[in-house]
């Protein structure tokens, strides 16, 4: 029995919906690890600066251990899934955007300890909430928001455990966020 006109609309149509939740869900699988890896990092320089502010000197080590991280985790998701060539636009989008962040920096460094704690989050804030945006990803939005909301608070109304804060609260955050957008 052939379909009406009205049925198959409404056929491609559940399909269409289908496709995109499906897309959704594989986009918010792939960022999950990168949300875990950032929030041991935020939770080991967080706690670390807390408890032992001399040796902050660990966050650029910590910074490049994340990067590695991710970019691998990227990398091999990508050669993985798309059966393509490693892609290194993913090397100089993170070059151009480490190069753009370091001019900000140079031309309106930080002045206090609790300036460069909180820019780095929301920075972090706004490119989980643009992917949200841009994919209607309601739950990078979330976690976006919840990053932007966590790290000012902590900055505002806890400034003298501001660190402490994004150790256990901020990285907390970005794993307990990375559980979540795997477990779609």
């Amino acid at each position: 029995m052939p379909l009406s006109q009205t049925e198959a609309q409404g056929a491609l149509r559940d399909i269409s919906t289908a496709e995109r939740a499906s897309a959704k869900a594989y986009g918010y699988r792939l960022a999950s690890p990168h949300l875990i890896v950032w929030g041991v990092v935020w939770i080991l320089g967080y706690g670390v600066s807390y408890a032992r502010p001399e040796w902050s000197a660990a966050w650029p080590v910590l910074a490049l251990a994340g990067s590695i991280a991710s970019f691998w985790i990227g990398w091999s998701n990508s050669c993985r899934t798309t059966g393509m060539k490693r892609d290194w636009r993913g090397l100089g989008t993170a070059a151009a955007i480490f190069a753009y962040v370091a001019a900000i920096l140079i031309i309106m460094p930080p002045r206090t300890d609790a300036q460069a704690g909180a820019f780095f989050p929301i920075l972090v804030a706004l490119f989980y909430t643009l992917v949200g945006i841009w994919m209607r990803g309601t739950r990078m939005l979330i976690a976006g928001v919840a990053v932007a909301a966590l790290t000012l608070g902590g900055y505002f109304l806890l400034p003298h455990y501001f660190l402490l804060w994004m150790a256990v609260v901020g990285g907390g955050a970005l794993i307990l966020g990375g559980i979540w957008l795997r477990n779609v």
